[in-house]
């Protein structure tokens, strides 16, 4: 079931996984061993935003590693006292720990590869809510099944062989194995925006139009995915320049100009840079129009002779 997606990497290879304790990375664990790849350490990161179900969900994890013979790693963080510290939501808090942790303990353990137990409901989830966010057609292809990453400085190959294969199956593998997990009782409260969309809107839309759907959203990512990546190929090398020029983006067709900016923007250091930014920034291009134009963090775009920059 999960050879084939992780075709080109060596059973030897040592890989860092994931473990929440629930049936996704139960079966995730499980599956990497069947397959041969013995060469694991096992990672949890306990949130400590459900008190002894929190301390439930890790003992289980560090049993579960014991059980297989495989090295075990505990981390922790207050997300609550990080999300209030950050002005952020407690699930941006929480992913951002997350993956400290696993970058941290990926240099502990001399590997750069993390495997996730995504799957592809998973993936339904997060094209249909990036398209409702409207973040273009990056968002649309989802999650990739392997993507290189920087997190505190740490390269990391983040590798999720799951990504075609439906939950059922993962708990129908579960099942017929006898295998027992945890499940975090948050994920069935319908507070969290992902948790709006995974228990009501996902499910209305199966009812109204069958099963069928999340196939064709897995396909369109699998698609956009790969035009993504053709077209990120073409417009990475104009967006690496630390100038750009206007007569060169004023020749571009839009949709590559937009690219061309977003990524420049980014590379520039404005974080996840959105529509509207990008669209101020290609006002610069119009010889009568701004020379310049505001950017988060007291930052600006400018345009100075034909050349835009950033200061």
């Amino acid at each position: 079931m999960i050879r084939k997606q992780l075709q080109g990497i060596s059973p030897r290879k040592k890989l860092l996984v994931a473990v929440s304790g629930g049936s996704d990375s139960v079966a995730l664990l499980h599956l990497l061993v069947e397959a041969g790849y013995r060469n694991l350490v096992v990672a949890h990161f306990n949130h400590l935003l459900r008190g002894k179900a929190s301390e439930g969900d890790a003992e289980f994890v560090r049993k579960l590693a014991g059980k297989l013979g495989l090295p075990f790693v505990l981390g922790e963080g207050d997300v609550k006292d990080l999300a209030s510290a950050a002005k952020c939501s407690v699930e941006t808090a929480a992913r951002e720990a997350r993956y400290g942790f696993l970058a941290w303990t990926t240099k502990k353990y001399r590997t750069g590869a993390v495997v996730l137990a995504h799957h592809a409901d998973d993936q339904v989830e997060t094209c249909l809510f990036n398209f409702l966010r409207g973040s273009g057609t990056a968002g649309l292809a989802g999650m990739k099944p392997r993507l290189k990453r920087s997190i505190d400085g740490t390269e990391l190959e983040l590798l999720r062989p799951l990504l075609s294969i439906p939950k059922a199956e993962l708990l129908a593998y579960l099942k017929a194995r006898k295998i027992s997990f945890r499940e975090d009782a948050t994920n069935t409260v319908a507070e969290a925006s992902r948790n709006k969309l995974r228990l009501k809107v996902l499910p209305l839309i199966e009812e109204l139009l069958g099963s069928s759907f999340k196939g064709s959203i897995v396909r369109n990512a699998r698609l956009l995915s790969d035009e993504e990546e053709f077209l990120s190929g073409i417009t990475s090398p104009i967006a690496a320049r630390e100038t750009l020029s206007a007569k060169l983006l004023r020749e571009l067709h839009p949709a590559l100009r937009r690219r061309v900016l977003h990524a420049w923007l980014k590379n520039r250091g404005v974080e996840e840079p959105s529509f509207a930014e990008v669209e101020r920034t290609a006002t610069l291009l119009d010889s009568s129009g701004p020379a310049k134009i505001n950017l988060p963090a007291d930052r600006h775009a400018r345009r100075r002779a034909g050349v835009l920059f950033i200061e």
